[in-house]
């Protein structure tokens, strides 16, 4: 029989898949890309989430979830309800491109929420057919050890890639930033320690899963991110409740909310108390949990006030974005990733002064997940969405207690409204109305987690039923996995989910799906009959962390002779890892009394081979740099940062070709005629959300390509990107790229025209220069306008090209034509801020226009403006000083210097005065 048409063949693919997307995905990065973290973990996940979706449905079809429960088809229902919403909501978006692939950062596009979707149910179908729960979990946790091993490795000042912009004293491992890292390892603890619980009885067993919780502990708290800390604790307090109730331990019960009171007062004291709070704000992890504003406290806790003080702004934005739309737009959204452009003209001017100005991709999200989804997808999908996330957390309830009759499932859902209403409703007693969206969404998880509770504390009262050691298992793995789905939900209501805490939510929840309805029984074993043995999975996940590890550490592109590439320090996440994993997997061996030689063939065959031939083919591709970067190059990059990809997929495959082999011998079943048919749709559509994925990275290469290039090979800069926008025409950022190097070049030769003496044959072809780059610049501007007419920052860049063309030195060029930039210069400056009012730069560029215009009374109503909005910044002094200059205005410069010196900080006002003193000389 043809190995592609049989049933084993294709659940061995679906489950290498899911397992290849929790052990890699979190890993992936690359340092050739501007978008170094999230683009190469989603060009991996979103077509190894199709594919395994596929491979389910080949090769049992979607009949088999009508037999399950209750709460697993509402959940099902619920998702499917929401995905259908999701396109209504694309459908109706203003950019249907943009909305489809997502945003230039967060790429949370509809594509993305059915690669999230597809995994859940991936894993739900994969899961519910060979019982490999264990082995999925294994591979998941010890996959954390390396972002947070690289953490500690940050931290300890050992990173082998620049820091750029990165915060030493708060490292990002591998997910890009230390509140995502966070978020992550803070979902996985609960099942790390369920993990320890269940090898206690063993030293062998324990001691890896004792080291991956050390290293998640470890990763948490060099961080410094609060709120995964804190919803880490709150999850640590519901398992303990839990495993207290089901144990009948009063003492632990009590002792678990004692710890919990503990730490609540130690928190009031810290920011309540004058000598605990002066304490506190010298100590690591601590000090970001004082809120205090004052400029006298340490960076830490300066740092970590003014983003607590921007949550309400930017909630209190959110809120007034959804009570302004229509309708149909709070019922069905925006479309994913459009709602930005709305939300934007309600954004406060307060924040500007926490977390400053100018940057474009600073606002694009709500820190709420409550917010977020209702304004991109609509109240109608919110609600789809947590039904979801509610049936699963119902069906967790009802198996960890033992729940029947009608009463218990009206009873949650009355208490998770309850919780909600409650939630909102205090915000809004004490004067937080702003937060009352997010309150509400966390008030949600506190009915759940206070039906736990309850449920936990009514056991205590009562004998528990007898269980068997299996039954046992599976009740405190349910219990772990519903901590870490519930630290999701939390952290998700005031921070920025990404595509990894997603995927890993999405798989959670299928898990407890599963394990739920196994709960209780005692007819199943933990590891079925697999279509590969669970030792061996385990090995082909690890292999593929190996292999991410590899991929994300070595470079690309031949480092100079003699350049220090710290070796060492590029090998360390990987030494670290495999001890580690070494460990978990002969202890997994032995405990199930499996041959250790054969699990030590297993790993030098897979887990330490597989690195070796990726690395020894990576560090042959790897390719010198080029004194002209051109396309084929960007190609070439990009095609050997997607080798990592490339080869975990076929890793996948092999892995599905082995266990369709050993189907042969046990389970020869094949596919039906009608899957068959289906396996082309399949491939279809794994190939072209791998093309969507290629064309990004691609994109995005030449883009960082033409950064790098931009001032000494202008050209090859405009060729690079000019494809980066062929390959993404939906991506405005490209396009701004390319605008703002046209404008820099022709302000550049506007210069030096300027600064001629006389004409001369060398100054004509400098005029011509500029003239032709003008033209580029506003050619590509305009476009961008037309796709994005809502969009303050493209309209922004638009009015910059025409205030340029405007200048009074190029009058004597086309006086009409001046003129005719001016006007249209000033109206959409005009409209970019009605678009986005609260944003000082787009105040300073139209002042400039009228200044440079003679029209300095609007010019200097408008510097007003810009001191209103920002007043501690020396910025709208100094642009004030530099217009009065141009005039001779002495008296302006005066008074402005006097109103400086009172509102700024002594070297901020240094500037301010650097610069009169500059102008006047």
């Amino acid at each position: 029989m043809n190995i592609i048409f049989q049933r084993a063949f294709w659940l061995g693919l679906a489950g290498a898949s899911v397992v290849a997307v929790v052990a890699a995905m979190p890993v992936l990065m690359s340092n050739v890309m501007q978008r170094s973290f999230d683009l190469p973990k989603q060009s991996l996940a979103e077509p190894l989430a199709v594919l395994a979706f596929g491979a389910v449905l080949l090769a049992v079809g979607w009949q088999w979830i009508m037999r399950e429960s209750a709460a697993t088809k509402i959940a099902a229902g619920s998702l499917v309800v929401f995905l259908l919403l999701a396109i209504i909501s694309t459908v109706l978006a203003e950019n249907l491109a943009a909305a489809f692939f997502g945003s230039y950062y967060r790429r949370e596009g509809l594509l993305a929420w059915w690669a999230y979707a597809a995994f859940f149910f991936a894993l739900l179908g994969w899961a519910h057919h060979t019982r490999q729960v264990g082995s999925f979990l294994d591979v998941l946790l010890l996959s954390s050890v390396i972002a947070a091993a690289y953490a500690i490795q940050q931290r300890l000042e050992l990173d082998f890639y620049p820091p750029g912009l990165r915060d030493l004293k708060r490292p990002s491992g591998t997910l890009g930033n230390p509140l995502f890292l966070a978020a992550y390892l803070a979902i996985l603890l609960p099942i790390t320690i369920t993990r320890c619980w269940q090898a206690r009885r063993a030293l062998f067993e324990l001691a890896p899963w004792l080291a991956v919780a050390v290293f998640q502990v470890g990763g948490i708290l060099v961080t410094q991110s609060r709120g995964p800390l804190l919803a880490a604790m709150l999850g640590m307090l519901l398992l303990a409740a839990c495993c207290a109730g089901r144990a009948q331990a009063r003492r632990v019960f009590v002792l678990a909310f004692v710890t919990f009171a503990a730490v609540a007062a130690s928190l009031v004291a810290i920011n309540t108390l004058p000598v605990a709070r002066h304490w506190a704000q010298d100590v690591p992890v601590v000090a970001r949990l004082v809120f205090n504003l004052d400029p006298a406290a340490g960076d830490l806790t300066q740092v970590a006030s003014r983003s607590a003080a921007s949550r309400p702004a930017v909630w209190s934005a959110g809120v007034e974005t959804f009570s302004a739309a229509p309708l149909d737009n709070k019922l069905l959204g925006y479309g994913p990733e459009s709602a930005a452009n709305h939300y934007l003209q309600h954004v406060p001017a307060s924040l500007m002064s926490l977390v400053g100005y100018g940057q474009s991709n600073t606002f694009d999200r709500m820190h709420a997940d409550t917010l977020e989804i209702g304004l991109n997808f609509g109240a109608l999908a919110w609600l789809a969405y947590s039904i979801f996330f509610g049936s699963v957390m119902y069906a967790a309830a009802r198996a960890l207690w033992g729940l029947s009759g009608r009463a218990a499932p009206w009873t949650f859902v009355l208490v998770m409204c309850a919780g909600g209403a409650f939630s909102a409703a205090a915000a809004v007693r004490l004067g937080f109305a702003s937060a009352a969206a997010p309150a509400f969404g966390l008030g949600i998880g506190g009915g759940w987690l206070l039906f736990m509770l309850v449920c936990a504390w009514r056991r205590l009262k009562r004998d528990a039923p007898a269980m068997s050691a299996a039954q046992t298992q599976r009740w405190i793995l349910l219990a772990g996995l519903t901590s870490s789905l519930w630290i999701f939900w939390v952290d998700a209501q005031i921070s920025i989910p990404v595509s990894t805490t997603r995927v890993i939510s999405f798989g959670i929840a299928a898990l407890i799906l599963i394990t739920a309805g196994r709960t209780g029984r005692d007819t199943e074993a933990d590891e079925g009959p697999a279509t590969i043995p669970a030792i061996e999975l385990r090995v082909w996940g690890i292999a593929c962390a190996l292999v991410a590890v590899c991929a994300s550490c070595l470079p690309i592109v031949l480092p100079d002779p003699g350049a220090d590439v710290h070796w060492l320090r590029r090998a360390l996440p990987l030494l670290i890892f495999l001890p580690v994993a070494a460990w978990a997997g002969w202890a997994q061996a032995r405990r199930g009394g499996g041959s250790t030689h054969r699990t030590g063939r297993a790993w030098l065959a897979l887990a330490v081979g597989a690195p070796l031939v990726y690395s020894a083919s990576h560090l042959a591709l790897m390719m010198g740099p080029a004194a002209a970067p051109t396309v084929d190059q960007a190609w070439r990059i990009a095609l050997l940062s997607y080798a990592g990809t490339l080869f975990i997929f076929a890793l996948c495959v092999s892995s599905a070709w082995l266990a369709a082999r050993g189907g042969l011998q046990t389970d020869a079943s094949a596919i039906s005629r009608t899957a068959r048919w289906s396996i082309g749709v399949v491939a279809s559509a794994v190939l072209l959300v791998a093309v969507a994925g290629w064309h990004a990275r691609l994109a995005d290469v030449a883009a960082v390509l033409a950064s790098r290039v931009a001032d000494k090979q202008p050209q090859a800069s405009e060729r690079l990107l000019e494809e980066a926008i062929r390959l993404q025409p939906h991506e405005r950022r490209f396009r701004q790229k390319l605008v703002d190097g046209l404008l820099d070049k022709a302000v550049s030769e506007i210069r030096e025209i300027d600064a001629a003496s006389q004409p001369s044959a060398e100054i004509a072809q400098r005029i011509r220069a500029m003239l032709r780059n003008l033209d580029a610049a506003e050619s590509t501007a305009r476009k961008a306008a037309l796709l994005f007419p809502r969009d303050p920052w493209v309209v922004f860049a638009l009015a910059n090209v025409l205030q340029v063309k405007a200048l009074r030195v190029l009058r004597p060029l086309d006086a009409d034509g001046g003129a005719r930039a001016a006007r249209e210069a000033n109206e959409l400056f005009d409209r970019a801020h009605r678009m986005f009012p609260a944003e000082p730069v787009m105040v300073r560029n139209r002042a400039q226009l009228l200044a440079d215009q003679g029209n300095l009374a609007e010019a200097y109503r408008l510097f007003d403006l810009m001191e209103k909005l920002i007043p501690n910044d020396a910025e709208p002094y100094v642009a004030r000083i530099v217009a009065a200059q141009q005039v001779a205005d002495n008296k302006t410069i005066t008074d402005t210097l006097e109103r400086a010196r009172a509102a700024l900080a002594p070297d901020d006002f240094s500037r301010v005065l650097g610069v009169a003193n500059l102008q006047r000389k």
